[in-house]
Formats: C-alpha cells, sequence, structure tokens
C-alpha cells in the first residue's frame, strides 16, 4: 500500500475540502481525482457525462488510479463520489470514506447560492436518483475504506485534523514532507 491519505465519500459530503484543510495542517501536496479528469478530457465532469457517459467516466477514474498507484505518494487525495469503485482503491493509501447523512449532504449543496454544488454533479440532478444511489453505496463505501468518520455538523478543518491526528498516533505521517514546496 502506498503512502497517501485517499478521501472518500459521497458527492458533496466535503472531500476537496478537507484534503484542502489536511494539506494546510501537514505540509503535504493535495490533488483531487476530479481535477485531474477535467484536466485530462480539456472538459467540465458534467460536460463529459453528457457527452460519454458513466462508463467512460469510470474508465477514466481508472486510469487515474493507476497512475496515483505507480506514480503518487505521500499525497492526500480527494476523490470523486464513485472513485472508491477502482480495483485498486485500497492499494492507493490510507483510505478514510467521510461519511453523512444523505440528507444533511443535500441540505448543504442546496444552501449554495444558485445551486451552484448540485449542477456541478451530474449524478445528483435527480435528488431521489442520488438518495437510492447513495444507499446502494453507503455499505460499499464502508468495505473499501480503512477509516471511516462521521462528518455531520463538523467543519472540515476539525475532520482534516482528526485524520491527520489518526496519522501520527499509528506513526503513518512524516513530521516535515519529504519534499520541497515550491
Amino acid at each position: 500500500m502506498k503512502n497517501n491519505i485517499i478521501i472518500t465519500g459521497f458527492m458533496g459530503v466535503g472531500k476537496s475540502r478537507t484534503a484542502r484543510a489536511l494539506a494546510a495542517s501537514t505540509g503535504l501536496f493535495a490533488l483531487d481525482t476530479d481535477d485531474l479528469i477535467e484536466s485530462i478530457t480539456h472538459s467540465s465532469i458534467s460536460a463529459f457525462f453528457a457527452a460519454h457517459g458513466e462508463p467512460a467516466f469510470r474508465a477514466l477514474e481508472q486510469q487515474v488510479a493507476n497512475w496515483i498507484e505507480s506514480s503518487v505518494d505521500h499525497t492526500i487525495v480527494s476523490t470523486g463520489g464513485g472513485f472508491f469503485m477502482v480495483e485498486n482503491i485500497l492499494d492507493l493509501g490510507h483510505v478514510f470514506f467521510l461519511d453523512a447523512d444523505f440528507d444533511a449532504i443535500y441540505k448543504r449543496l442546496l444552501a449554495q447560492p444558485g445551486n451552484r454544488q448540485i449542477a456541478k454533479r451530474p449524478l445528483f440532478q435527480d435528488p431521489d436518483q442520488a438518495r437510492k444511489r447513495y444507499y446502494d453505496r453507503l455499505p460499499l463505501y464502508r468495505k473499501n475504506a480503512h477509516y471511516i468518520l462521521k462528518t455531520e455538523g463538523r467543519e472540515s478543518s476539525v475532520i482534516a485534523l482528526q485524520i491527520r491526528d489518526i496519522l501520527r498516533s499509528k506513526g503513518l505521517l512524516p513530521v516535515q514532507p519529504d519534499r520541497p514546496f515550491f
């Protein structure tokens, strides 16, 4: 297993914000798998979904996972909501599942101005389908994680500190990053 910190969870749970907060508190680099895919495809996730469909997107996620496994170490990786399904997820690093109730996630997304957070998530366009997807995925999220953190009502910065403390207590987090800052 790599020494990465992999953050998984349902769409809108706060994976990217938690990763940024964790990077700020540890000095480690953070990357986002959806950002990588947008760079590869030169399009937004929603545009790619509309043009090519979910199976093509999942294939890209697997390519990104393979690249992380072969080329990335000591990095925080926030993932898209379905990234936990890649075949090598548990080999990529220490997987933290951010667990929150569907209704709490949905309310937080709706609170964003102009529904911007929902609009950029193609699989959240139909709330009933999103709810079904959430409950279908929940046992798989838990199965494909080394750590499960309840996040409801907690700020991303607090969750990031909890992740940092877990890793430090297990001797998995270096005191200083092993690469220079730019």
